[in-house]
């Protein structure tokens, strides 16, 4: 029998206890997933394990702690609506970012140290080619915590965040057709386009193809001997969030790169993804303090373009905040809809 790649999917939940399996449900298989992506990872403990037996034969390794990255991306769009939940707001969740309700006005997520180990589980299934009845094999993950990237790759096309987890690898089973899960409940809203947007940084005003932002966020694992993976679970250490895109050059007097990067000087920038549709311009991507750290000359379409690259700083300090709507800690906001 074989498995093909194209009926694979993927099903996660957020953890009641970090590191201890859920067992999921049809009610949990309800984001719409693109291009899931396992590598298990077991550590041995010498590869060129041999002892002195007068020949050149190796001998077995010994097998140890059981780990593996996820990796998948989702095309982001609305919930039921502007104030909903979305669906994949779970993964966010486990990549360190807390959501909240503005009322009927919107959603927000902002990343928070209360965040750093809201860890879940992860089940991806791989489905037997052809049959009435397919059976199937699911890898079972755990303690899960992850890293995200929100960006576009070009006008018009989709927003999409691009997610790496890392967990513990719990096992790989056998599932008889009769217990495969069956998605459910799917957001239907149309993934958000990057098209009708304004771009500013600093005040200014900007025309790019692209943008990315990266959450940078620094996974290691709580290793425990008692754990039979070797892992409690996984968590977030440390961040480092960067925005990067390509605008245009402008004259010096309406905006100074290199003399402002050079100076250290830190500005707000925001992504404001106009006003409120259920199609388009449902997003706002903020950024309340950053510093600029590359500005290299490039060709955009034949025309003199910066390659940028900034820091994603803290909001502030308690009383001294940039955004007022956010808190101190924070370094960017994803609001979807409004404020209230």
């Amino acid at each position: 029998m074989s498995y093909t790649l194209n009926l694979r999917y993927l099903v996660g939940k957020l953890e009641s206890a970090a590191g201890t399996m859920e067992t999921l449900a049809g009610s949990d298989f309800n984001a719409r997933i693109v291009n899931p992506e396992i590598s298990p990872i077991i550590e041995w403990d010498n590869d060129a394990s041999k002892f002195a037996n007068g020949n050149h034969g190796e001998d077995e390794s010994v097998s140890g702690a059981q780990s593996a990255t996820i990796n998948f991306s989702i095309r982001l769009g609305i919930g039921d609506n502007i104030y909903s939940n979305p669906n994949w707001t779970k993964y966010f969740n486990a990549c360190g970012i807390k959501n909240q309700t503005w009322t009927t006005a919107g959603m927000e997520f902002r990343p928070l140290k209360e965040y750093d180990n809201k860890t879940m589980t992860i089940w991806v299934y791989d489905i037997v080619t052809g049959g009435a009845s397919p059976a199937g094999i699911c890898y079972q993950f755990a303690g899960c915590m992850g890293n995200v990237t929100i960006g576009c790759d070009g006008i018009g096309k989709p927003w999409i965040a691009s997610f790496s987890f890392t967990g513990k690898c719990v096992d790989i089973v056998d599932v008889a057709n009769a217990s495969l899960l069956d998605g459910m409940d799917f957001d239907t809203a149309h993934p958000e386009k990057f098209l009708n947007s304004a771009l500013t940084i600093d005040g200014v005003t900007q025309c790019v193809t692209k943008f990315q932002l990266d959450a940078g966020n620094e996974i290691s694992p709580l290793i425990c001997q008692s754990d039979i993976t070797g892992y409690s679970y996984y968590q977030i250490t440390n961040r480092k969030p960067r925005f990067s895109c390509d605008p245009l050059l402008k004259a010096v007097a309406t905006e100074d790169v290199w003399g402002g990067m050079m100076s250290g000087l830190t500005g707000t920038e925001a992504i404001n993804v106009g006003t409120v549709s259920l199609i388009s311009n449902n997003f706002t991507l903020a950024i309340p303090k950053a510093q600029q750290i590359q500005a290299n000359s490039a060709n955009r379409e034949g025309i003199v373009s910066w390659d940028s690259n900034y820091r994603c700083l803290a909001n502030g300090w308690t009383g001294a905040v940039t955004d007022s709507n956010l808190e101190p800690e924070c370094t960017w906001s994803l609001l979807v809809g409004a404020r209230a």
